[in-house]
């Protein structure tokens, strides 16, 4: 279901593969998803590989309404913790207070970078609540293709198949891969 996107511009050939769920539940919750995935691509840095559908939620852990949710998957020069930096500061930029219960104009959460698994003070990698967040796996299985799933033998797919079936009925898909009707830069030509 999620939507490949082809790079027309080409980028560096040392990227990392990274996952990012990025939602929305105050104001005008589908430009804010939009706008939060074109500043991610903006600097060059990250480059946009596939969007998920856009799935509608309740609440979990926060104020304020039903949640619009996606997950997509990028390429990037970044390393971690600076691809962490970046997401952070776009929250703040497009409104986000930091407050754990808040109501959200934007929430974005590095899910998975690469086969990396580890944690620091800023950051664990993969995400810890990613396999009880349903509004994280129903999109989250429409890109990540055949990514290792860090610590096991297996990928990320045949990690969270059985899981999603069960939290189906929790989201609601309001559309496809297209809520990003405009086109984004795909980063600078090298």
């Amino acid at each position: 279901m999620g939507r490949e996107l082809s790079n027309v511009q080409t980028r560096p050939e040392t990227t990392s593969m990274a996952l990012i769920a990025l939602g929305s539940n105050l104001g005008n919750r589908l430009e804010m998803l939009r706008r939060g995935t074109e500043c991610l691509v903006l600097g060059g840095n990250v480059f946009l590989e596939a969007t998920s559908s856009l799935y509608a939620s309740e609440p979990v852990d926060a104020d304020g309404g039903e949640f619009l949710n996606v997950v997509i998957r990028v390429r990037t020069i970044l390393a971690p913790l600076d691809l962490l930096r970046l997401v952070k500061s776009i929250e703040r930029d497009l409104g986000r207070t930091g407050a754990r219960g808040d109501a959200r104009t934007l929430d974005i959460d590095l899910l998975y970078f690469g086969t990396a698994a580890f944690k620091s003070p800023e950051l664990e990698v993969p995400h810890p609540r990613r396999m009880q967040r349903p509004f994280v796996l129903v999109p989250l299985a429409e890109v990540c293709v055949m990514m290792p799933e860090p610590g096991t033998d297996g990928t990320i797919a045949q990690r969270i198949m059985g899981i999603v079936d069960t939290f189906m009925g929790s989201v609601t898909r309001i559309a496809g891969p297209e809520w990003l009707d405009r086109r984004l830069p795909v980063g600078r030509s090298q």
